[in-house]
């Protein structure tokens, strides 16, 4: 609960005697205190301007007296005004002219007492609505202090973490858009920290699956070298096929860091990609070309069926990363003396490219796995560590671009990439 020395954490007068209160009443009171007087003083200026009037009547009229009977002395005419004589003729002839003698025996019309009732009435009445209006004024900063309290506890709340708090308001209040606000705001906060921690926990996961990529390889490369150190006399064909082991194991552990250094730049948005008009069978063509090897050496046939004139929009150099990686996995896991079709199509609303093997396939559970970071399949090789797909994936949706599946267990393997036309 606030007070008036304020809240320990914010430093701030608190509390329901607080600055903007006590400002607020002091301008009410000044306020209303300057028009009472403001009207007092009208009206009081108004009366003594009839009062002096009145009396240069009464004067005037017993400079008329004392003319026409000058016998009468001055102080039988104090003596009258002071009420110490018989008036009850004079007050009947001064009542007709509107004018009554008031305690103090000096001459006021009634209109006069009318006014000075209403001078003591209006200060009465404002004192009283003064009143009120504190009251008013009270029981408004108090629900008003109440809210402020509730929304501060709840900031409170949040700042330590707690987003389980519902403070929108259904009331129609001044503060009501505040709490909704706040509202909306804490559940941005609630999904960024779940987010946070699905990431953070991803992140433990990529480092393990990172660290367990490079373990194996880097393992079994030092046990292949203690060997070679240990054994001077191995025979030649031993050694070479220990070297080359190792050559290929560490072929592994470049391209793996290369990769990860490649996705990693398209997660930060460091990436600038380079969109242009390409020729989509010049740039297949390549890729089949830098896969010559493999697929000589797999025994498995690349074949490019396409048209010569479609074009797509895109950066040369990703989508060769990209295409290169599916053409690769097709390859890897297409049976020796198979084949690996690669077909373009085009209509007026997208191209689309498909790559097919007739390899082992996909189980369905672990299709919807399959372009996921560092997820291996129960078909992948030894060497395999799981990011070509992912990395093909991105490359391909930071372009514009989709990418689906569809495999037969037993029957092979499709990939559609699909380029929207949007020029």
């Amino acid at each position: 609960m606030a007070d008036r020395k304020g809240h320990p954490e914010t430093g701030e007068g608190g509390g329901f005697w607080n600055r903007e209160f006590r400002g607020l009443l002091v301008l009410t009171g000044l306020l209303m205190l300057l028009g009472m007087g403001g009207v007092w003083l009208l009206v009081g200026n108004y009366c003594a301007l009839r009062d002096r009037e009145q009396l240069r009547a009464v004067a005037a009229l017993l400079n008329s007296v004392l003319e026409k009977y000058p016998e009468t002395s001055e102080e039988e005419l104090v003596a009258i005004l002071n009420g110490k004589a018989e008036s009850d003729r004079g007050e009947r002839l001064l009542g007709q002219y509107g004018m009554l003698l008031n305690r103090e025996g000096i001459g006021i019309s009634g209109a006069d007492q009318i006014l000075r009732r209403l001078q003591a009435g209006l200060f009465l009445w404002g004192a009283a609505f003064f009143c009120v209006l504190i009251l008013v004024l009270v029981f408004y900063f108090r629900r008003r202090q109440r809210e402020i309290e509730e929304l501060c506890g709840y900031v409170r709340q949040v700042s330590r973490g707690n987003y389980n708090i519902d403070v929108s308001g259904n009331r129609d209040t001044e503060l009501s858009s505040l709490k909704n606000e706040l509202y909306k705001v804490t559940v941005l906060l609630k999904e960024q920290a779940a987010g946070a921690v699905k990431s953070k926990r991803a992140l433990a996961d990529a480092m393990a699956d990172i660290s367990h990529q490079l373990k194996t390889p880097l393992t079994s490369v030092r046990v292949l070298t203690d060997n070679l150190l240990e054994n001077e006399g191995m025979e030649p064909d031993v050694r070479s096929r220990f070297l080359r082991e190792i050559s290929g194991q560490l072929s592994g552990v470049t391209w793996l860091i290369n990769a990860l250094l490649k996705i990693s730049r398209l997660d930060a948005g460091v990436v600038q990609m380079e969109v242009r008009s390409l020729s989509l069978r010049a740039l297949l063509e390549e890729v089949c070309s830098r896969l010559e090897f493999l697929s000589e050496l797999r025994q498995v046939t690349l074949k490019l069926r396409m048209e010569e004139n479609i074009r797509i929009f895109g950066d040369d150099g990703w989508l060769k990363e990209a295409f290169l990686n599916l053409v690769k996995n097709a390859l890897e896991h297409s049976y020796s003396g198979g084949t690996v079709e690669i077909m373009a199509e085009e209509n007026q609303v997208y191209t689309q490219v498909s790559i097919r093997d007739y390899g082992e396939g996909v189980d369905v559970e672990e299709q919807r796995h399959l372009f996921e970071r560092f997820y291996r399949g129960k078909t992948a090789g030894k060497n395999s560590v799981g990011i070509g797909l992912a990395l093909s994936k991105e490359i391909i949706g930071r372009q514009g671009g989709y990418i689906s599946m569809e495999s037969v267990r037993g029957k092979g393997t499709v990939f559609f990439v699909k380029f929207l036309k949007c020029h």
